[in-house]
């Protein structure tokens, strides 16, 4: 079985800007386990574990999704925690720019995987990136008002362009994410 997951990846230069966010984060001491900046991404769905013969059907259908999808915009915008952020669990960043054409994205991918096999997600739909897991209650109010005295962050832009695939490993040092399939959008941004 092979765990994975349909995502959208981040440049190069977004990374850096949520590398250097987490660094200011960081000094308040918290109990959070940091993502990595080059493992943060845009999750679409989680498809846990998968055979690998289904691997194949996977591809094609995110490869039709891709298709018919033309490029859009979005920014890395704002920061918070989920579920609130007294009882944070999930430290994140949001996203603003083109919310219509993300949402579409998901729910384009959401239904490709339904007659695949994969349950509709039940959860409304809330694109973010996760900076980190919250481990333990130390320190909390230091990061509650960091998150609260940065929550205008804001990252470059970037195009949206195509969808990964991603095998997800779990190791000790954190989990690691390999593409096994890229399917790449035909339009362009107007």
């Amino acid at each position: 079985m092979i765990r994975t997951f349909i995502a959208i990846d981040l440049p190069v230069r977004v990374q850096k800007a949520l590398e250097n966010f987490e660094r200011e984060l960081k000094k308040s001491d918290a109990a959070v386990t940091w993502v990595k900046p080059e493992r943060i991404h845009l999750t679409l769905k989680f498809l846990g574990e998968v055979p690998p013969e289904q691997i194949a059907e996977i591809q094609a259908a995110i490869q039709l999704v891709a298709s018919s999808t033309d490029r859009f915009r979005v920014k890395p915008a704002g920061c918070g925690a989920f579920p609130t952020m007294k009882q944070m669990r999930v430290v994140w960043v949001g996203l603003t720019g083109d919310a219509r054409a993300l949402e579409d994205l998901q729910k384009k991918v959401e239904a490709a995987m339904v007659p695949l096999g994969f349950e509709a997600e039940d959860r409304p739909f809330k694109p973010h990136l996760t900076l980190g897991r919250v481990k333990g209650r130390q320190r909390l109010q230091v990061l509650q008002e960091m998150l609260m005295a940065h929550r205008e962050f804001e990252a470059e832009a970037f195009d949206v362009a195509e969808l990964v695939l991603y095998k997800s490993e779990l190791r000790p040092d954190g989990a690691v994410y390999t593409p096994l399939y890229r399917a790449a959008f035909p339009g362009h941004s107007s």
